[in-house]
Order: C-alpha cells, then sequence, then structure tokens
C-alpha cells in the first residue's frame, strides 16, 4: 500500500483531525512531495469524511511569509483557502487553550507554538493530529494519534 493509502487509511480511523500549520503551508505551496499527501486531507474534508481543527496560531503562521515579502495577493488567496475550508473550524485562542498549552509545554517540553496549537487540538475533541514534526510523536498516545508526514513518502 502507498502512502497516500496508508495516509487515507489511517484518517479514515478518526473523525476529527487537527492540522498543524506546515500541512496546510505545503498544500498551498503545492511544496512537492508532501502536496500529494495533503491533497489527501483536503478531499477528505471536501467530502465530509472528516473534519479540521485549526488554530489561529496556525493562521499567523501561515501569513507571515506573504506579509514579510508583500505579496497582498498571496495572503487573500492564504484567507480565502482557510476561509472557504469544507469541514474545517478555524478555533481562538482561550484561557483554557492557553492553559493547556502551559501544562503542555511544562510536562512535554514543547515550543509555545506547538502546545498552543495541540492544546487547541485536544480541546476541540480531535483524535489525531496531522504535523511533519517529528519531535512531537512523543505526544502520539497520550489522548491523541501523532500523524507526521514523513512516515507516508514511499
Amino acid at each position: 500500500m502507498g502512502g497516500r493509502e496508508r495516509l487515507k487509511a489511517d484518517l479514515a480511523k478518526h473523525r476529527r483531525v487537527g492540522l498543524d500549520s506546515s500541512v496546510l503551508i505545503y498544500h498551498l505551496e503545492g511544496l512537492s512531495p508532501y502536496a500529494e499527501l495533503t491533497e489527501v486531507v483536503v478531499t477528505g474534508l471536501a467530502r465530509g469524511d472528516l473534519t479540521a481543527v485549526i488554530s489561529m496560531i496556525s493562521v499567523t503562521e501561515l501569513l507571515v511569509k506573504p506579509f514579510a515579502v508583500g505579496e497582498e495577493e498571496r495572503v487573500r488567496v492564504c484567507e480565502g483557502f482557510l476561509r472557504g475550508l469544507p469541514n474545517a473550524v478555524l478555533v481562538p485562542l482561550s484561557f483554557e487553550i492557553a492553559k493547556e498549552a502551559a501544562r503542555l509545554r511544562g510536562v512535554h517540553r514543547l515550543r509555545t507554538p506547538d502546545a498552543l496549537i495541540i492544546a487547541t487540538v485536544l480541546r476541540e475533541g480531535a483524535s489525531a493530529f496531522l504535523t511533519n514534526d517529528q519531535k512531537l510523536k512523543n505526544l502520539d498516545g497520550k489522548g491523541i494519534e501523532i500523524l507526521v508526514l514523513d512516515d507516508y513518502l514511499d
């Protein structure tokens, strides 16, 4: 079974999946070889097979580069993509998310952005988190399954 099929099978085990910023960036930039994998996710969302949970921290991370290089059209494309992504929930930060992020940061030594994103995903009831950060694998089995894109490359 190829990487796309394995990812599709693993995603099928979950109803709500958190998406890391890198997944969104790879998809929007068409970054090979990851864009083929992110297409599996976007297709699953379009079909209603799953719901994506996206932290507002990811919105910030997604828009930094276009703003830094003055690409206003790219900013608009990113915004349109995020706002129009079917079956995706954009979640603002809250006191509860910040508190959980502090716990994750303290216990697991996560960077603040990662802690905030994962706290958001946990708070929203996602059972999996799709990322390309191998360091986050140590969270696997602690209330969430960590799926790493590199693990699905053929």
